[in-house]
């Protein structure tokens, strides 16, 4: 049966939703399908630079598809303008490494360290890492004379440039969380019934009929399901790491509390308890916070004097239900502490409990919708540097306070930190050592397979290698088929790169490499005599990068962030 209001997807659109559900992936591949083909034909074609074109294109790949900002739109250019100062600094800085082995390495390792401990101090930072090793990874990995410097900037800077207009035209990344809409939904169906529910404890010619009791209450409950189900449609999470993501994070599971309470604590429609006047009081005021908190989570950027209002007018008619519920036990009748008085008792209590459970739980809620607003309404200065609202601290002195609390031995973001800046070192090194044709893709396997424990790093290994190898298996082909026609290449060239940033999230890990691969083979196939020898050297590449990642994390603290949740949990136990 089909759901009035709701369009009836595509079987296609459908799939891609239900994979990716605020189409986040899907975005940011669009953008980049179109602007790093067109970077590459610009600089290659048009101004006849490989060099430019080079950086251009994987500029574009890294401020596109490996970082997407949030908040405001002067926010989010903000960001990708300090993207690409320090893109072009950290290109100086490999371009200048690059002709000595032993600096090269040694350089990989403090800037591979730098940038992945960084991630600790904000999300902002934690979010660019991997855009920002790109920016070192790839001129250090390839010398070239200093007299090509500015080729490398200025493809960088055309890329920076490229991704800000994208950013701005482009689809735009939607401003409020994608959480916050049916957060809000729930939020205005639970306001709703609670309403409905103290007209119908009031009695009187205008209460509620059952079947609006009924509808109302499905209502909530549908609200309440839909935000559950977009929340748990994909295995990651639908927003970012930011503060305020967080805070609507854990609305997700105070909401589905509160719809639980709701449904315990509703009237019956046949036996309805005698009148409680303050247990009706909380209830209409509960309603009110929520109402004020659907507002602010859909203007998160809002003043929330009206939340804190209604939040202050909820905890004072609480606290005046309390005083009155107790005076109103019926403790002054003869036998009171028998057995058979002792259900007066409870029934006497029973409203006024469930509305301080409502109560306190709708307290929980706004201050959580609070929470969200403050974090959105920092500046971007805050924000990069990690700043709490309402913090006391200035922003410099609580960075350097969180920093310096991973600087612990036993800090798994400290072993991360280190093993991944020594496995990028000796990745370089080895890079240097066997002479390897393209041993930029030496370090790219490295980054693609370094995670936080032994077990998956090398299980993402055997998938990195086992979809390069389908990858390259494919390019090749197509580039049998394409034979001397080479201009095909750039026609399937976008599709490459939108079928490399939707792959990873939508289908697989291995089915991302796969693709990744294939644009690859078409990227330096463009231009020449198509080669499908090129896939040999792809294959030695990245399996040199896996098996260098696979030995470090075995090597590095190999159980990861398991043994850390271990001994907190044992310490949690024994307080």
């Amino acid at each position: 049966m089909r759901t009035p209001g709701r369009t009836r997807l595509p079987p296609a659109a459908a799939w891609l939703r239900a994979r990716d559900p605020d189409l986040a992936a899907t975005r940011r591949a669009g953008r980049t399908a179109i602007v790093m083909p067109a970077l590459f034909a610009l600089c290659g074609q048009v101004i006849g630079s490989p060099t430019m074109a080079a950086f251009a294109a994987f500029g574009s790949f890294s401020m596109l598809l490996l970082v997407d900002f949030s908040g405001p739109m002067v926010q989010r250019l903000r960001a990708h303008l300090g993207l690409a100062v320090a893109w072009a600094v950290l290109v100086c800085l490999g371009t200048l490494v690059a002709h000595q082995t032993w600096l090269a390495v040694t350089s990989m390792v403090v800037i591979g360290f730098l940038v992945l401990f960084a991630g600790v101090v904000s999300s902002v930072l934690a979010g660019t890492s991997t855009a920002l090793l790109l920016a070192f990874v790839l001129p250090v990995t390839s010398p070239v004379p200093l007299s090509q410097l500015p080729a490398r900037l200025a493809g960088a800077g055309l890329a920076a440039a490229a991704a800000m207009i994208a950013v701005c035209l482009l689809w735009p990344r939607p401003t409020i969380d994608p959480l916050s809409a049916p957060a809000a939904r729930v939020c205005r169906a639970a306001a709703a019934q609670l309403r409905t529910d103290a007209s119908l404890l009031a009695g009187g010619p205008d209460a509620p009929s059952g079947t609006k009791c009924r509808a109302v209450a499905d209502e909530a409950a549908t609200a309440a399901a839909d935000l559950r189900g977009v929340f748990d449609a994909t295995p990651y999470r639908p927003t970012g790491l930011s503060v305020g993501s967080r805070a609507v994070v854990r609305l997700v599971d105070e909401l589905t509390w509160l719809s639980s309470i709701l449904a315990d604590s509703a009237p019956p429609l046949d036996d309805r308890p005698a009148c409680d006047v303050d247990a009706r009081a909380v209830r209409r005021a509960a309603a009110a916070v929520l109402d004020e908190a659907a507002d602010l989570l859909d203007a998160p950027r809002n003043a929330p004097d009206g939340l804190r209002t209604a939040a202050g007018d909820l905890r004072a008619a609480m606290a005046r239900m309390e005083r009155n519920a107790t005076a109103r036990l019926p403790v002054h009748h003869a036998g009171a502490g028998t057995p058979a008085q002792v259900h007066p008792v409870i029934g006497a209590l029973d409203l006024s409990f469930r509305a301080q459970e409502l109560g306190f739980a709708t307290l929980q809620i706004a201050d959580n919708v609070d929470l969200a607003s403050a974090a959105e309404r920092r500046s971007w200065p805050e924000r990069l540097l990690g700043r709490e609202p309402g913090a006391v601290a200035r922003p410099l002195v609580a960075a350097r306070e969180r920093a310096a609390a991973h600087l612990q031995p036993q800090s798994v973001w400290l072993h991360n930190s280190l093993r991944g800046a020594i496995g990028l070192g000796i990745a370089v090194a080895l890079a240097d050592l066997i002479s390897v044709q393209h041993s930029f893709w030496v370090l790219l396997g490295t980054l693609s397979v370094l995670r936080s424990n032994a077990l998956n790093t090398g299980q993402n290994a055997l998938r990195a290698v086992g979809g390069t190898i389908a990858g390259s298996i494919v390019g090749a082909g197509l580039l049998q088929l394409i034979g001397q026609h080479g201009t095909v290449l750039w026609f399937l060239l976008p599709f490459a790169v939108l079928l490399a940033g939707i792959a990873p999230a939508v289908i697989s890990f291995a089915a991302g490499q796969a693709s990744f691969t294939i644009t690859l083979v078409v990227l330096f196939n463009i231009g020449q005599n198509p080669d499908w020898h090129i896939v040999l050297l792809r294959i030695e590449d990245i399996v040199i990068g896996c098996a260098v990642s696979v030995l470090v994390g075995l090597f590095f603290w190999p159980r990861g962030a398991a043994a850390a949740v271990e001994r907190a949990l044992a310490e949690a136990y024994t307080d």
